[in-house]
């Protein structure tokens, strides 16, 4: 494998793995605030009517959480994928 490869494939595994990190603190932040959607839904007064907003905030943050949950997986597999890549090379 050339030094040009082997760098090549060195930064895509930070950037990976950088890209893992930020991923991981977004669904953490994520999480926190769709259980708080959720507990302030469950919360209200029973007498007041539901209006529309905290519904459709409610299933945004939801697709938040998911669209985040999606990304770890992808940046996991892509990490797999150029570690093997990588061991490949070398092996």
């Amino acid at each position: 494998m050339s030094n040009e490869e082997d760098l090549f494939i060195r930064k895509a595994l930070a950037s990976v793995d950088k890209a893992e990190q930020y991923s991981r603190v977004k669904q953490i932040v994520m999480s926190v605030l769709a259980i708080g959607g959720v507990v302030w839904l469950t919360e209200r007064s029973p007498g007041q009517p539901l209006r529309l907003e905290p519904v459709l905030m409610g299933v945004g943050l939801i697709a938040g959480v998911c669209t985040a949950k999606l990304k770890t997986l992808i940046n996991r597999n892509t990490k797999a994928v150029l570690q093997a890549i990588s061991d490949l090379h070398r092996g």
